[in-house]
């Protein structure tokens, strides 16, 4: 028979001449990865232009960050006064004010002395009945107001030398860390003002250019890596049931060399319309089931966009 097909006129007598079908007709996809900040800011640089390798690590685009530096300023400020009131805590007064309540103590005591001098004179008075009851009165009441104050500044002297109770401490060293985390923070959002390349790849499109606005949901770059490519193909309602999560495909496409394998990675439990991608007179009212496969090994001949064919390698898993 292949002699007979190898004959013009006999192949086209002989149907079984004609090349078998594949088991389905798909395309690439890829997986695209979108480059945006984390926030709103305006876009100052971008370091690469469509079509371009990138590298891992590599810096692609620089935004304005003159906010976030003052963020960051902001927060170095507050986490040095957090720190400065802990460490104020942790030891008593200064000796300046030290020496305040030394001679708040002297004073008092000086007082004290006086008001010991006067009540110990009426006190003789009112028992030689040369002094009155309320004079005598008057003078134990002012020694007893003067012994109290004396008593009160040697406690405030002693207190002045402690530190402050454990739970004002722990509450100084919780502010710390707040502040600490506040700073970790803005740094961090200063350092997402540079947008980088998450992996080896090629830039797909430069979607906003310098003095654009940019955002979380207003990219800057598509990237797509290395490899991240997928087959969506369409299988016809004859051949579903012989293919499974699992199953090896044998992609054949312009350019693509024999050994292309691809494994399926989903497939839909619904079926469709023959999508116009794949299109034709013949297939256009028949149903189909989508299946996603993803490449094994090199992906380097697939592009997104290319249209394949593919047939059933295996069955194996």
């Amino acid at each position: 028979m292949s002699f007979l097909c190898s004959l013009p006129l006999a192949a086209q007598l002989f149907g079984a001449c004609a090349p078998a079908a594949p088991l389905a007709v798909g395309y690439v996809e890829g997986d695209y990865v979108l480059l945006a900040p984390i926030e709103v800011a305006q876009v100052e640089t971008v370091a690469v232009k469509r079509g371009d390798r990138v590298t891992p690590g590599a810096t692609v685009v620089t935004l304005e960050n003159a906010d976030a530096k003052i963020a960051v300023a902001q927060a170095q400020a507050a986490l040095a006064q957090a720190q400065a009131q802990y460490a104020d805590l942790q030891v008593g007064k200064r000796p300046e004010e030290i020496a305040v309540l030394k001679a708040e103590v002297d004073m008092t005591k000086a007082q004290a002395a006086d008001a010991k001098r006067k009540f110990d004179r009426a006190s003789d008075l009112f028992k030689r009945g040369a002094g009155t009851q309320a004079d005598f009165d008057t003078a134990s009441a002012t020694l007893e107001t003067a012994n109290a104050q004396v008593g009160q500044s040697e406690a405030n002297l002693a207190v002045g030398g402690l530190p402050a109770r454990a739970e004002t401490i722990k509450a100084a060293d919780n502010q710390v860390k707040q502040a600490q985390a506040a700073l970790d923070q803005a740094q961090w959002r200063l350092s997402k003002r540079v947008l980088a390349a998450p992996s080896p790849g090629r830039v797909n499109d430069v979607i906003r250019n310098p003095g654009d606005t940019a955002g979380p949901t207003a990219p800057v770059i598509s990237v797509l890596p290395d490899g991240a490519v997928k087959l969506s193909v369409y299988i016809p309602e004859s051949a579903f049931s012989s293919v499974k999560v699992g199953s090896l495909l044998s992609v054949h496409c312009d350019g693509c060399g024999p050994e292309v394998k691809a494994r399926v990675s989903y497939v839909s439990p619904d079926p469709e319309f023959t999508p116009p991608v794949i299109y034709s007179l013949e297939n256009r009212q028949k149903l189909v089931y989508l299946v996603e496969a993803r490449p094994e090994g090199d992906a380097g001949p697939l592009q997104p966009g290319q249209i394949v064919d593919v047939d059933l390698a295996d069955t194996g898993k």
